[in-house]
Parts: structure tokens; sequence; C-alpha cells
């Protein structure tokens, strides 16, 4: 592994769990047991550290899902997969993480809070559109209105949301908006893979 890739991977670690402002340049440093020089020749300085290890795990994020896509025996079973996958990554990170990018770095905050930059539409559209060839999922949808519901819905779950402030948990969230979502937008076939799916997220 290259020494950028690893700062990269450790760095995300670090930040995820300790939050961003507590893990200086120097502590970085010491606790991936290397000098704080060796960091500075591949990034100016802490934004652009953050920026990178951001579109770092986006993109080792999007790979995956979109394995989980191919490899999965439907849409539905992706799906859960992939929302799996994501309530996982959620868990393992601090609201500290959180909490710090949009106060102390504001300028890389506003970056990627552009329409588009966190968002990997194509994701969901694919998910929908292998969901539609399967016949798990209806065919008669305007499929770009409902791909940008998906994401506002997903928005309800992040550390910042209303919903998560008003004190409901995830898995109520998901049983009483996700799945009633897509219920809506599935087959007859897909209603009932809906139910032998579930399980995945226990």
């Amino acid at each position: 592994m290259e020494v950028r890739e690893r700062i990269l991977i450790e760095s995300g670690l670090l930040f995820g769990k300790y939050g961003i402002k507590s893990m200086t340049m120097d502590s970085l440093a010491e606790e991936m047991g290397i000098s704080k020089r060796t960091i500075y020749e591949r990034f100016k300085d802490k934004d652009t550290l953050l920026k990178e290890v951001i579109k770092y795990y986006k993109k080792q994020s999007s790979n995956e899902a979109h394995r989980l896509i191919d490899q999965s025996d439907n849409a539905i079973e992706a799906l859960f997969r992939i929302i799996k996958m994501t309530v996982n990554q959620m868990q393992r990170t601090s609201p500290a993480f959180f909490n710090d990018f949009k106060k102390y770095h504001q300028k890389v905050f506003k970056e990627f809070s552009e329409p588009g930059e966190m968002r990997d539409y194509s994701l969901t559209r694919k998910l929908l559109e292998r969901g539609i060839e399967q016949e798990v999922f209806r065919s008669d949808f305007n499929i770009d209105l409902v791909n940008h519901t998906i994401h506002a819905l997903f928005d309800l779950f992040g550390h910042d949301s209303t919903m998560i402030d008003a004190g409901f948990q995830h898995k109520e969230m998901f049983d009483h908006i996700l799945v009633p979502f897509f219920r809506g937008i599935s087959t007859k076939k897909g209603r009932k893979l809906l139910v032998e799916c579930k399980p995945i997220l226990e």
C-alpha cells in the first residue's frame, strides 16, 4: 500500500472515531507512526487532507454498493444490503465528525454540500432499473422523481436529522418509512421479497 493511501485510510478512521478537531496533524502523524512532514508532502493542509479522505471513502462505498447490486440475487436484496452497509458506516462514525465538519471546515463542507457531490444518483437509478428489469419494481413510475425521493428519505437517517433529534430510532424509521415507500413501488413479487429479505438488517 502506498503511503498516500495509508494516510487517507488511517486519517479517515481517526477522524471518524475522535472527530476532526481533536485530531491535529501532529496527533495524526503520531498515531500513524510517521512524521508530520510525510503528511504535508502529500497534503498541503488539513482541509486538503479531509477533502481527499472524504473522496476516498465515498469512492470505496460506491464501489462496494455497485458490487452488491451486481452480486445480489435481486434488487430488493441489494437494497437491504446497501442499507445495512450504510448504517454500519454511520454507527462507526462519531457525531463529533459531522459537527466538526460543519463547524470548523466550512469551505470543504460547502463543496460537498453541492448537488451531486455526496449523492450517487447513478447508483440508486441502477438499483431501480435493475428492479424493473427483474419485475420486482413496477415500471409505471417516474424513475427520476422516485430516484430523488429515495435520497430525500435517506437524509432522514443522518446524524443531523430532525427525526433523530426527535428520538426516533433507525429501525423504527426503516419499518415505517422506507419499507412502505418501497412497497409502494414494488410488484407482488417485490412485496414478497421485502418480507423475505428483511432479516438481512437484523
